[in-house]
């Protein structure tokens, strides 16, 4: 008997019977379809089909419609079509009859040499003879080498005695049929007992899907290359699905931007709708169909919604049905009683159901919101509000579940994206919190209508929920530009606070993130000290994490990171700069969405290091990202400005450098900790212009501030007047910045007197001091007197030799100072007086330590002590210096 390969396509094959009544045979389906254009060969799961043919009798490709069962078959069987005798039977439901379907087993496996003598007339409508399965399988037993049996749509066998019978040929082969059942869902055979005989083999959806890179491989292939990463996302939006990747080449070729076919592939064009709509939904039973479109409004099946919605009991069974039958259904994972639709799947019902309901869907919805409400999870519930378009309930669920205050924590939370569309109409103070604070999370600024209408709401007239509401949010725009003020007004938030169950814990969480954000940005529009700073941004970014305010925590972190680069802790700036930048690439794709103070410490970092083309870069980059993000976050404004115009003067283009400089001079008072940056600059470009006036002058607007004296100093040396000494680390600081400068003018004053050797000593404490952070600015930057001495004196060339970008391999915080003496042995300390070092150099006080390590006053102080001896010092600032010193911190 010939091979069906070499039949003529199309051609009836008849089967041996009585004249009249015989069983005609179509060769076409004695072959696997002509694989699709562009297909990808996938060796991941070709390897594992061959391994599974190979170990088992019976393997079974088990996915939903278009996942890519019949290409695999059909691709492996081509593979491999000279190593094993491969048979292919494709099944529709005119094969469920016993002549039909035997007929074409015999005719298929004979074209792969299995040989048949005197096979009986195969009759449509009359069951074969009973030892015909018997004799078949004698037949291939005898074979001398196994032969492979695919049998596609192999779930349209729902004859008893047929599946009875394919068992029994299973069983009865002796090993020498291997069996691969191809089908939507499970054929009726008694699989359970494959698989305790360990004779079974399973391939199922989750295999079946594409990964990131077979994607990739497959848009190639189709002539739309795409990068890795719109890969990775339309994997995840179409959940691998193999025809959902293939119908999104279509519209890619047309153009249409990758990001918007991620976030809605099933609305693209029609064409993935389409074919879940006639492959998947079209044959199911009416009531199946029904329940489907009543339950695609929600993403979670759990049992008691699910009746709710199709008013019906036991609607757990027609999922578990639908499940079972890969009908774009599955458990829920980690849920053992819920099940989730496919989101494609899922948007195509919604749409059928809007199309022929609308009425409908939103009672739906409705129903939805109050089952989520009732569940205290009112994000959902407040999602199905908006699409129901309950404008009431909406608002009740945000201002009385305080989800306005979520907003602002977390940014535009998914459920909560609808606010937007809130009908001018609506009026009311908690409509006014409610856009106001949308308008925040999505970093537009409030509309002063509705901000007034906030403010009024902060009354103690207002209900408890809708004051505190609208005080945070109030907060939060920044509408109070006193410092004081605004401190005075967290603290009456935080008695509001108070006042939430602490059964409550999100939300008490979510309203201490936002007061910690609300009080590190006053304090960052005050004149406090640095150090207190810095101790307030730690403590706001560890509320935003405890909150999981991702959002908030990366804004705080950002800030953090630039108030430590101006600081001088130039390491520790780098590392929480790094850290903001990979928060917020988590966020938005696009830089220019994201926090410029992150940026604006990293250009500030490298041009303290000197390296001038990283500088420009992240200068560049911060002043690139948003306007409305600059002028919200304190002093990234007129720190980029300062860095501007350091570049310009080592140009020598004062004008462009004053000119960018000058706005900031004449605008609003300054922050006390910007305003020494930008006062400080400000003397060195006038002194750099040859107007040493000017430059005194400029020096005395920092009046009685701590770092006035310094200014001073700078300026007279800068213009060659004469300048009271710079008394020894007169603030006792333990800012690396503030310590080198102070070094560095007292050496320039020393060296005017002629004290060269003292001088020297001070220049070389310097580099010291300036080495593990590779802070080379304060020496390129230095008078005229420091620089000389640099250049020229004999004890300063081994100290100094690190100043030079080029000179070798970078030191870093690890590594200790060029010096001819022999560092001090240290003591190594525990990892609990570690840490209890580095709260210490965070200036943090013994019961503000006791606090953070959780640990008792008294033990704070055991492990002080245990430090200062150690470190042979007698004071903590004194240890925390030696400990820098040594690159122990």
């Amino acid at each position: 008997m010939t091979r069906s390969s070499t039949t003529r396509a199309g051609a009836p094959r008849v089967a041996p019977g009585r004249a009249g009544h015989r069983a005609a045979l179509l060769a076409a389906k004695l072959a696997p379809p002509e694989l699709a254009h562009a297909t990808v060969q996938r060796p991941r799961l070709l390897g594992q089909l061959s391994r599974a043919v190979q170990r088992s009798p019976v393997t079974l490709l088990s996915g939903q419609a278009g996942s890519g069962k019949t290409v695999l078959a059909a691709s492996w069987r081509k593979a491999q079509r000279d190593a094993r005798p491969t048979a292919w039977l494709t099944l529709d439901d005119y094969d469920d009859d016993p002549a039909a379907f035997w007929g074409y087993v015999i005719q298929a496996l004979s074209g792969e040499g299995v040989p048949f003598p005197d096979l009986p007339q195969l009759v449509p409508g009359e069951p074969p003879p009973g030892w015909l399965v018997p004799e078949l399988a004698a037949w291939v037993a005898a074979l001398p080498r196994p032969v492979v049996l695919v049998l596609d749509n192999a779930d349209h066998l729902t004859d008893r005695s047929l599946t009875a019978g394919l068992d029994l040929l299973v069983r009865n082969a002796g090993g020498r049929l291997r069996l691969v059942l191809c089908g939507r869902t499970d054929p009726l055979l008694p699989l359970h007992r494959y698989r305790l005989a360990g004779t079974l083999a399973e391939i199922r959806c989750e295999e079946l899907g594409f990964t990131p890179e077979e994607a990739r491989e497959l848009f190639a292939a189709m002539g739309v290359p795409v990068p890795l990463d719109v890969a990775r996302a339309l994997c995840a939006e179409t959940q691998g699905w193999a025809v959902g990747l293939r119908l999104a080449a279509a519209p890619l070729k047309r153009g249409v931007p990758p990001d918007r076919l991620v976030t809605s592939l099933a609305h693209d064009d029609g064409s993935v709708a389409q074919y879940l709509f006639a492959e998947v939904f079209e044959g199911q039973p009416a009531h199946v169909r029904r329940f489907l479109l009543q339950t695609s409004v929600t993403a979670d099946l759990v049992p008691d919604l699910v009746d709710r919605l199709a008013d019906r009991p036991n609607g757990r069974r027609i999922l578990a049905a639908l499940a079972h039958a890969n009908a774009f259904v599955e458990e829920s994972p980690g849920d053992a009683a819920g099940f989730r639709i496919n989101p494609l799947f899922r948007e195509m019902l919604q749409a059928q159901l809007a199309y022929e309901n609308p009425a409908e869907l939103a009672a739906l919805h409705r129903e939805c919101a109050t089952w989520y409400a009732e569940q205290g999870r009112a994000p959902e519930a407040v999602g199905h509000a908006i699409a129901a378009e309950d404008w009431g309930l909406v608002t009740r669920l945000l201002i009385d579940d305080l989800l306005v205050v979520r907003l602002l924590a977390h940014g535009s939370d998914p459920a909560l994206r609808g606010l937007r569309s809130l009908p001018a109409s609506l009026g009311g103070p908690e409509v006014a919190v409610i856009r106001t604070a949308v308008a925040l999370a999505e970093g537009r600024r409030p509309d002063p209508v509705q901000l007034a209408a906030v403010a009024t709401a902060r009354g103690s007239a207002s209900p408890p929920a809708l004051r505190l509401s609208a005080t945070l949010t109030h907060l939060a725009s920044g509408a109070e530009r006193d410092p004081a003020a605004a401190l005075a007004e967290a603290d009456a938030a935080a008695d509001l606070v108070a006042e939430i169950p602490e059964d409550d814990r999100r939300e008490r969480r979510d309203c201490a993130a936002v007061l910690a954000g609300v009080r590190a940005a006053a304090r960052l529009r005050s004149d406090a000290p640095v150090e207190h700073l810095v101790v307030e941004l730690r403590s706001a970014a560890t509320a935003a994490h405890a909150a999981a305010a991702r959002q908030l925590r990366c804004r705080l972190v950002a800030q953090l990171a630039l108030v430590e680069a101006v600081t001088g802790h130039l390491a520790r700036a780098v590392q929480l700069a790094e850290e903001a930048e990979g928060l917020a690439a988590e966020e938005v794709r696009d830089d220019a969405r994201k926090d410029p103070a992150s940026a604006t410490a990293m250009a500030w970092v490298h041009l303290r290091r000197y390296a001038l083309l990283e500088g420009r870069e992240w200068l560049t980059r911060a002043r690139d990202r948003d306007l409305a993000a600059r002028a919200a976050s304190p002093g990234v404004v007129p720190l980029l400005a300062v860095l501007q115009s350091q570049l310009f003067r080592l140009r020598h283009e004062f004008d462009a450098a004053e000119q960018v400089l000058a706005p900031h001079l004449e605008s609003a008072r300054l922050p006390g900790w910007v305003a020494e940056q930008v006062v400080g600059e400000t003397v060195r470009l006038a002194a750099a212009r040859g107007r040493p006036d000017d430059a005194l002058a400029a020096a005395r607007v920092a009046g009685d501030a701590p770092w006035g004296e310094r200014l001073r100093t700078t300026a007279a040396l800068l213009g060659g007047a004469p300048a009271p000494l710079l008394l020894a680390d007169a603030e006792q600081s333990l800012l690396p910045a503030v310590a080198v400068e102070s070094a560095v003018l007292r050496a320039c004053q020393l060296a005017e007197q002629g004290s060269s050797t003292a001088a020297v000593q001070q220049l070389t404490a310097a580099l010291v001091l300036a080495r593990p952070e590779l802070m080379r600015w304060p020496f390129v930057d230095a008078p005229a007197p420091a620089r000389r001495l640099l250049r020229t004196h004999p004890r300063l060339q081994g100290p100094a030799a690190w100043l030079s970008p080029s000179a070798g391999p970078r030191p870093g915080p690890g590594m200790g100072p060029a010096s001819q003496e022999p560092a001090e042995l240290v003591q190594e300390l525990s990892e609990r007086e570690l840490e209890v070092l580095g709260h210490l150099a965070e200036m943090l006080s013994t019961a503000e330590i006791a606090a953070t390590m959780f640990i008792s006053v008294n033990t704070v102080r055991t492990h002080i002590r245990s430090i200062l001896r150690k470190l042979a010092v007698s004071r903590r600032n004194q240890a925390v210096r030696r400990a820098r010193e040594r690159g122990i911190l």
